[in-house]
């Protein structure tokens, strides 16, 4: 790096010294050199200035003159003939703004102007200067660890990609694009032909140089963690070679990779937590109530959490398949899916794998939840359970919210929650599921023992309400022989089909088979 920045003072370097505020408000080379600084107000300064020197001005001489536009323009010629290296002017002393016929002149000639605020003694910029020429020997660490600052105060932003990438922008006077793998701007600043750059960089990776019309592009591609960016600088005055665009480069990239693999240390980290706790309460047995419970008061659920416990399943098409292109798996999608969903709502997501899809848990109160609930994506069942407060109760709120995405399915809902579920549903999510199932396989158990096509005509023929015709029509057969298979199960099961007694046994039955995991 020591052979790429020269040993001189340049305004870059003025302009990194936070506690001065100085601005560079024109469109100017900001790593121009300055052999020093001096204030003066009189007519045709340059007699008093030497080359590579920053005047420093009020403004004072112009309000008094004839022609004060005419002066100005006048005035950014002579610096630039001059070989004056900039032009400080101290806002809000004499004139409110820096006037525009100056910034005008400035930018036709691409000559660096500087907003000094009112509070700053210009011989502060002096002393500054000066010193900072004399001590050239420590110049090259000052000015890098100064960039270094300039930038790491990204990491502390909201939003610390757009940031670094506003403050990349303003430290190089270039256009910065940042593009995630696909090839979408994560963020940007300035004016680049985003897309026209985008189409260089497909298929390649490293670092390229190369133009697009009037820009010239330098791009840098990364890797930080499974993601993969790409970092393009691009300018139509410079050919981004100056001394401060390659140090500044390597820091942004480093800093890129610590944000990127930062927030996915953080996201594994985080749904590890959520996950433990979700068992901890689908188990009914955590290890340490207090501890769930500070948990969940950390976790927005509130200091006596109401929650609710959810079930969430996908059909295999989910998605129209498209998951397989971005996802390792079925559940993998769902899960980024819902997610992001929730965390655009505000809403509090805790998520764990089962074995039947996943399982959640979310504030039972919360208005984002019926937000959330009727915005998921076609293709996804949800169960919910009534809402509930002590966490030994995960266990019967886990049956509430299955039997409710049962009833969801059924009815052909992508939501539902228990509280609205039938009667059936209601009775047999209370039963011990160990038992409802021994109950249900004595009451099926002649069809059960090798008659699992009747087993299958029985569930449809009850779904069609016993009307033989529209079985006979689903199933493409006679009526005469829809009557005789139900015949042949009312033998084999001593049971009538005319009996809502046995109708009824027969149905929840069913479903409870129809519960079991592994169905």
């Amino acid at each position: 790096m020591s052979g790429m920045l020269p040993d001189r003072f340049r305004l870059v370097d003025l302009l990194l010294e936070p506690d001065l505020g100085l601005r560079l408000v024109t469109d100017a080379d900001p790593n121009v050199g300055i052999t020093g600084a001096h204030p003066i107000e009189i007519e045709n300064p340059t007699r008093w200035l030497r080359p590579g020197s920053m005047m420093l001005t009020t403004g004072s001489r112009f309000p008094a003159l004839e022609h004060p536009q005419q002066a100005c323009r006048e005035l950014i010629r002579e610096l630039v003939g001059a070989g004056i290296t900039a032009l400080g002017y101290g806002v809000g002393v004499i004139t409110g703004d820096i006037p525009r016929s100056l910034l005008d002149e400035a930018e036709r000639h691409r000559f660096a102007v500087v907003a000094i605020p009112p509070e700053l003694p210009f011989m502060e910029v002096v002393g500054r200067v000066n010193a900072a020429v004399q001590a050239q020997d420590s110049m090259l660490l000052r000015r890098t660890l100064q960039m270094q600052n300039h930038l790491l105060e990204a990491m502390t932003a909201e939003s610390p990609e757009a940031d670094l990438v506003a403050r990349l922008t303003g430290l190089l006077r270039s256009s910065v694009v940042l593009y995630n793998e696909v090839g979408d701007v994560v963020a940007s600043a300035g004016g680049a032909p985003v897309h026209l750059i985008r189409n260089q960089l497909r298929g390649r990776d490293g670092r390229l140089l190369f133009r697009v019309g009037r820009w010239s592009v330098s791009a840098h591609s990364i890797s930080p963690g499974d993601q993969h960016y790409w970092l393009a600088l691009a300018s139509k005055s410079n050919e981004l070679a100056d001394p401060l665009t390659a140090p500044a480069v390597e820091v942004s990239l480093r800093l890129l990779n610590t944000i990127e693999r930062t927030r996915q240390r953080a996201t594994v980290e985080n749904r590890a937590r959520h996950a433990a706790l979700v068992r901890a309460l689908a188990s009914g047995d955590p290890s340490d109530t207090d501890t769930v419970l500070d948990q969940l008061e950390m976790l927005r659920f509130g200091p006596e959490p109401d929650m609710r416990m959810l079930v969430l399943s996908a059909a295999p098409d989910y998605d129209n398949r498209r998951w397989v292109f971005r996802a390792n798996s079925l559940l993998d999608a769902v899960e980024s899916d819902v997610s992001g969903l929730a965390r655009d709502i505000g809403l509090t997501l805790l998520l764990a794998r089962g074995d039947d899809g996943l399982v959640g848990v979310v504030p039972a109160r919360a208005e984002a939840f019926e937000s959330w609930s009727h915005n998921l994506p076609q293709g996804l069942t949800c169960g919910s359970s009534e809402p509930f407060t002590d966490p030994a109760r995960g266990p019967g709120k886990l049956r509430e919210a299955r039997w409710a995405r049962r009833s969801a399915e059924r009815l052909g809902r992508t939501a539902q929650r228990f509280e609205d579920v039938s009667l059936a549903d209601w009775l047999l999510a209370g039963r011990d599921p160990e038992q409802a199932l021994g109950r249900a396989t004595a009451v099926l158990g002649p069809l059960l023992d090798g008659h699992d096509d009747l087993v299958d005509f029985l569930v449809l023929h009850l779904a069609r309400n016993l009307d033989v015709g529209r079985t006979a029509r689903e199933l493409n057969l006679h009526p005469n022989t829809v009557r005789h298979r139900v015949k042949r199960v009312e033998d084999l099961l001593g049971r009538s089909l005319r009996s809502p007694r046995d109708v009824t046994d027969l149905h929840l039955a069913l479903e409870v088979l129809a519960e079991r995991p592994t169905s």
